[in-house]
């Protein structure tokens, strides 16, 4: 599953074009290795960023689906999965009854305290082939390109 590093691009379009197939690749990459460490655990990768999202004193399901970038009909049969596991409850937020709060139980931050450092681990492990320095430009790049995607598209004429 190699991807050639030198391919040469004779126009922008290309070049972008084999950025973004190289990023869905590399995404692909990471998601396979993360369901592969986290089957172990019985846990899916969207369970695990849940249980990491959430706290014992409870974080709005609409927070938890803002950060996995989406919709909280998509998160509710997962989150009905930790509860039935132990992880985690529901309850109302005190302030607005509509609003439902997950909150990590005493076995969920245990299950957490016991995974993250693993995980952690591999993802450095994963990173290797990257210096630190390199690390931090790659973070600062895909930062740039996140709000970038984040902004209104601008409006195109057809």
């Amino acid at each position: 599953m190699s991807m050639p590093t030198d391919t040469p691009s004779t126009d922008q379009g290309s070049l972008e074009l084999e950025t973004y197939s190289l990023l869905r690749q590399i995404n692909s990459m990471l998601e396979m290795y993360n369901r592969y460490d986290l089957r172990n655990e019985e846990l899916t990768v969207p369970q695990f960023m849940i249980l990491s999202y959430a706290n014992v004193a409870g974080v709005p399901l609409s927070d938890i689906s803002a950060r996995m970038l989406c919709d909280n009909s998509n998160l509710t049969g997962i989150v009905d999965r930790l509860v039935g596991k132990g992880f985690v409850t529901r309850r109302p937020d005190p302030q607005d009854r509509r609003v439902s709060l997950i909150c990590l139980t005493p076995s969920g931050a245990e299950k957490l305290r016991r995974i993250k450092p693993r995980h952690h681990a591999r993802v450095s492990h994963r990173m290797r082939s990257l210096s630190q320095d390199q690390v931090h430009a790659l973070r600062n790049l895909l930062q740039q390109l996140f709000v970038g995607l984040q902004a209104p598209p601008p409006h195109e004429s057809d």
